[in-house]
């Protein structure tokens, strides 16, 4: 049986849905557009805050969008040859490390934390080492002690200098160990203005219950005897951390041994309020702890 819908007919249907089709993606495209170049002005701050009994981490991870990757990209290009090479980040780190750390302070119920850098300055460059306008991310990683006592309440700023002639789109992330809860704040504006001569961006969050300590040794019963803690005979007690020496000649201590390296030579300085802040060139990663 032949059909009776002509075929004619749905020829120009078929011809008038893709011409809708077509204008449709005409009218979107300058939209897509205009959001694109709307963004290649900016940086993304994103901010995480991880509190504990003992020790607060902080991370801050910048993306830096079309224009200030050019910038500095142009920055990391030593020779002018258009390419980034590995030892050119390496440099770029290397002479800009110090002064980032100053641009990033956190202050705990109106009190300032002294901030030790915990690892280098990370730079990624999501798999294009031209120089020009594309994207890339740099990573900051700090921790302090935390504050005690802390209460319910308290409130965590995070003051953040970095690149302040900069559009920023500002994100705070918030985890607590040791049955501590946190709310994050709002920014006032999620996408920041350049920020003012000598002002931060401020990230800001909330205590909403501390952190408990866990004791240092489970409770013993007094239905089974107390453990020998003192064994002259034995081969001693196994030592906590690793020392520098056991890793690789281009990584000494990798992972948690190099961050509790780290937290144990700075313990006899970590007092709150810390009397005045440690500079990252007091460290030595390649010696033992004490």
């Amino acid at each position: 049986m032949s059909s009776s819908f002509p075929v004619s007919s749905a020829r120009r249907i078929v011809s008038r849905t893709a011409r809708l089709l077509f204008a449709g993606l005409m009218i979107g495209l300058p939209h897509l557009a205009v959001a694109h170049d709307l963004f290649a002005a900016y940086i993304q701050h994103s901010v995480l805050l991880t509190v504990g009994t003992r020790y607060t981490d902080l991370e801050v991870d910048l993306t830096f969008f079309e224009e200030w990757s050019a910038r500095e990209r142009a920055a990391m290009d030593a020779d002018a040859n258009g390419r980034i090479t590995r030892s050119e980040v390496e440099s770029y780190v290397k002479q800009r490390a110090v002064e980032l750390a100053r641009q990033v302070k956190l202050r705990v119920a109106g009190h300032e934390l002294a901030l030790v850098p915990l690892y280098d300055p990370e730079v990624d460059l999501l798999g294009n080492d031209q120089v020009g306008p594309a994207h890339h991310r740099l990573r900051l990683f700090f921790f302090a002690p935390t504050p005690t006592p802390m209460h319910a309440g308290d409130e965590f700023v995070v003051e953040d200098r970095l690149w302040p002639a900069a559009k920023a789109l500002g994100i705070l992330q918030t985890e607590g160990s040791d049955n501590c809860a946190f709310e994050a704040g709002k920014t006032s504006d999620p996408a920041f203005a350049p920020a003012r001569a000598g002002e931060a961006r401020l990230f800001k969050a909330r205590c909403l219950k501390p952190p408990k300590a866990k004791p240092d040794h489970p409770p013993v019963s007094s239905d089974h005897p107390k453990p020998n803690v003192s064994h002259p005979s034995g081969p001693g007690p196994v030592p906590r951390l690793q020392k520098a020496g056991a890793g690789t000649a281009s990584s000494p201590v990798v992972g948690g041994a190099k961050f509790e390296l780290l937290r144990t030579r700075l313990a006899p300085c970590m007092k709150w309020p810390c009397p005045e802040p440690l500079m990252s060139s007091q460290l030595s990663h390649n010696s033992s702890p004490p």
